[in-house]
């Protein structure tokens, strides 16, 4: 959003009200490592500032370029041969996702894109800006808006008096056990996300010891849905500590327990249909309608190369395989937890509602990934793909890459893939992936 130096004036005031003293202007860099920087409210509003501009709150930071897809998430030591510290892109504040944070009252945080510091251009680095230009491609050339939904996975730890991090019960899938014992904690993390306009739609235990999972409300605004993944996330971290307990999205920690997801739900409408679900159709003999079907087949074509967005590292393939409920073979089903790709079913209506994509985690950048899976799906509704056989045998599907480094293999031979992230993103991207790759596998 766009704000003249009047409503700037008033966002400024509202915020001291509430007894706000610092802006934190934040963006996430590809690789999930969230970035900020804090500047007290009374800089940004120009009450100690003797070259006050006509929009205080425009550009008020700016961050290293490499920051943005140059290091890796363990240090910040440069990893992509493309990228120096030579360069520097300014934030640009966006104003729709400013929230004061509950578990730290004096701050309010306000996601960013980043823009070249002199012509002031969207970067190619900003995964951000790039899931926005997926979906203004949807609506402008394809006619479609998309709904999407999330849901969060995490494990609760206490330590124990000995010092050592135990998990919080030995509760198992739809358990009560987790839900009475942790009443408080769910408690107050309702109120925090509420009080930032998170919307949940559904709190359960899952199949780990410890696990809850956290379903954010199914929305129509993919971009703020993003942002509410982001601080959902931090929410959870943050009211944990309040209650002793440390929360953790690892994709996996033990190979005896069930690891950490971050589900995906997708479907789509004809851009002025009022929200009808154009991803359902009762006539077809799958209840899927052609366009439906289409965004399907356009992301199992690209899954191989996805996966190296979605479940982005060495960790993420140990919570893949069989039995996991990730799925671990290219294809589809209708409601078949070991299928990647699941159909969906109105508990209501009984038809298909959306399709599910069961191999992510929180290791992914949102933005990013988002907009890829959205790109390859969009490429099958714009070619009129036609949607394989459900998969009935996993004996004859093809396996899906086992591996960090057999997805990043196959990012690097994928035009689409490679044309949406752009040459400058892409090859950054794929360099400290593959660095972290050699890393963490010589480890094990």
């Amino acid at each position: 959003l766009n704000f003249n130096q009047g409503s700037q004036a008033a966002i400024i005031r509202s915020l001291r009200a509430a007894g706000v003293k610092f802006i934190r202007f934040t963006i996430v860099d590809a690789y999930n490592t969230i970035r900020c920087k804090t500047a007290p409210l009374a800089q940004v509003s120009g009450q100690r500032r003797t070259n006050q501009t006509s929009h205080p709150l425009s550009n008020p930071v700016s961050i290293a370029e490499i920051c943005f897809a140059g290091l890796p998430s363990s240090a910040d030591v440069p990893a992509a041969p493309n990228l120096s510290s030579r360069n520097v892109l300014t934030l640009q504040p966006d104003f729709s996702s400013l929230r004061i944070l509950p578990y730290a009252s004096k701050t309010a945080f306000v996601m960013c894109t980043a823009h070249d510091q002199q012509s002031q251009e969207l970067s190619p680095l900003c995964t951000r800006g790039l899931l926005q230009r997926v979906l203004h491609s949807a609506k402008e050339d394809l006619g479609i808006e998309f709904s999407v939904g999330a849901e969060l996975e995490f494990l609760l730890y206490r330590e124990n008096k000995d010092g050592v991090m135990q998990h919080v019960d030995m509760s198992t899938f739809g358990n009560a056990t987790t839900l009475n014992e942790q009443e408080d904690f769910i408690s107050t993390l309702y109120d925090q996300l509420e009080q930032q306009d998170i919307p949940i739609e559904l709190i359960h235990s899952e199949s780990a010891p410890g696990q809850l999972e956290v379903v954010l409300s199914y929305s129509d605004d993919i971009l703020q849905l993003a942002d509410e993944v982001v601080y959902a996330r931090e929410t959870i971290t943050n009211v944990a500590k309040q209650h002793d307990m440390k929360a953790l999205f690892l994709p996996k920690t033990s190979i005896m327990t069930a690891g950490n997801g971050s589900h995906l739900h997708f479907s789509f409408r004809e851009v002025g249909s009022q929200h009808r679900n154009a991803f359902s159709d009762p006539s077809q003999s799958t209840g899927i309608s052609c366009k439906g079907e289409a965004f399907i087949e356009g992301l199992l074509d690209h899954l191989p190369s996805l996966l190296s967005l979605s479940v982005p590292t060495v960790n993420s393939f140990r919570r893949i395989g069989p039995g996991c409920w990730t799925g671990h073979k290219l294809g589809w089903s209708t409601e078949d937890k070991e299928s990647p790709v699941r159909v969906c079913i109105d508990l209501n209506t009984r038809q298909a509602s959306n399709v599910e994509l069961k191999l992510s985690d929180a290791t992914a950048n949102i933005y990013l990934e988002l907009a890829a899976i959205l790109a390859a799906g969009m490429e099958g509704i714009k070619d009129e793909k036609v949607l394989r056989p459900m998969m009935n045998d996993e004996s004859n599907a093809l396996p899906l890459p086992q591996s960090l480094q057999e997805s990043l293999d196959a990012l690097k031979k994928n035009e689409l893939l490679l044309s949406i992230l752009g040459d400058e993103l892409s090859t950054a991207y794929i360099a400290v992936r593959e660095l972290e790759a050699r890393t963490e596998t010589s480890l094990e």
